[in-house]
């Protein structure tokens, strides 16, 4: 086993030493660790490469979470002031995308780091192939929206959609001067929302595992840190989608279930359902309503109970003032929904669910444990959240 993983790193180092482009064989020569760096040297020497600033650097103050706890959990802590990276759009003349993630490779064949967002561990997930698919052109500009995670709920809406409004406001032409998108495939959202903010179908280039040279390469930068959703693209998002809502009657207080999920399900939901029905909850389950019908409900809700998942990020749509309790496994804290609460002036608390809890400062993310509510945490909550 060792001697066939060593064979295949002796073929990766080859595959990137090749003296022939990776748009043939092998593989990119390289890294730039970002847009801005690949601008600086390369802009003068390749006519057409182009990067323009779509806002500065700023910074995100928050408010804690409500909890009934103690002491708030050390992830939220940390937290409490985030710096946003500064946001661009660069245009690389003969720029390539290659998978389904839209990794960036430049007209010099190294891959641009920060445009091209890879969840994999070490090294980026596109130097562990022995070369790229077979490469096809497209004529005239073709911008990238496809991120990784792009083919589920939360990454698509909170980090490739906001790619659009950075096309929008600093590409010349705006969206009108793009004949390609490329996006990433998975969910009906995807084209339910392109759809939405009238992207024609025509135009849509699914990226699935595909090798691409564009004309010219239209690369909007991530909004921000994954998770993390700067302010103006929640504003974007809300602005864009909340006239699509559904025409469907309001449900004042809302419970959403992960019980069709594949994991990261609640293990007593019977208990918590009889508890919240008590007080007047309704059970929703996203994937049976489209996403239409999901902005109506979160923009008519009052208050929302719901298991960590991509379901919340929904709270896009909710109204200012809406109460979240958001639950959680003592092995998987991730506050990027308290993050985004914050944005949109939300009433946010947290319960942390039964078990052993790691050690201060430990992050086991076990993503698939199961949640375990506390009922009298949970009555206690309620008790906080409708007052």
């Amino acid at each position: 086993m060792r001697v066939k993983h060593q064979a295949k790193q002796l073929l990766r180092t080859i595959a990137q030493h090749l003296p022939v482009s990776s748009k043939y064989i092998g593989l990119p020569k390289g890294v730039y660790a970002s847009a801005k760096e690949y601008a600086n040297l390369c802009g003068a020497v390749q006519a057409g490469v182009d990067y323009k600033i779509f806002l500065p650097e700023s910074v995100s103050r928050r408010i804690p979470p409500g909890t009934i706890g103690e002491k708030q959990h050390w992830k939220f802590d940390g937290r409490l002031s985030h710096t946003n990276p500064e946001t661009f759009l660069i245009c690389i003349p003969g720029g390539r995308t290659a998978g389904g993630t839209g990794a960036v490779i430049t007209h010099d064949d190294r891959l641009l780091l920060d445009v091209s967002r890879d969840f994999t561990a070490g090294t980026h997930h596109l130097f562990k192939n022995i070369t790229l698919p077979r490469c096809r052109k497209l004529s005239g500009k073709a911008a990238v929206l496809a991120v990784a995670g792009g083919n589920a709920y939360f990454h698509w809406l909170a980090d490739s959609l906001p790619r659009i409004e950075i096309l929008r406001k600093t590409l010349p032409g705006g969206l009108a001067a793009v004949d390609h998108f490329i996006v990433n495939r998975g969910i009906p959202v995807i084209a339910e929302s392109l759809t939405m903010l009238g992207i024609p179908a025509g135009k849509i280039v699914f990226a699935d595992d595909l090798h691409i040279q564009a004309e010219n390469l239209i690369v909007p930068s991530l909004p921000g840190i994954s998770g993390d959703p700067p302010p103006w693209a929640c504003s974007f998002l809300r602005e864009s989608f909340i006239s699509h809502k559904a025409d469907i009657s309001p449900q004042p207080r809302l419970y959403i279930s992960r019980s069709n999920a594949r994991y990261r399900q609640v293990e007593n939901e019977a208990e918590v359902i009889e508890c919240l029905s008590r007080q007047g909850f309704s059970v929703i389950r996203l994937e049976e309503h489209s996403f239409a019908e999901q902005i109506a409900l979160f923009a008519g809700a009052e208050v929302i109970v719901a298991p960590h998942g991509a379901g919340l990020t929904n709270l896009l749509w909710c109204k200012a003032g809406t109460k979240v309790l958001e639950l959680f496994s003592p092995n998987y804290v991730n506050v990027c929904y308290w993050a985004a609460a914050n944005q949109l002036g939300l009433d946010y608390h947290y319960l942390i669910g039964g078990g052993t809890r790691p050690q201060e400062g430990f992050d086991p993310h076990r993503v698939q444990d199961d949640i375990r509510v506390p009922i009298d945490g949970l009555t206690r909550s309620l008790d906080v959240l409708l007052k």
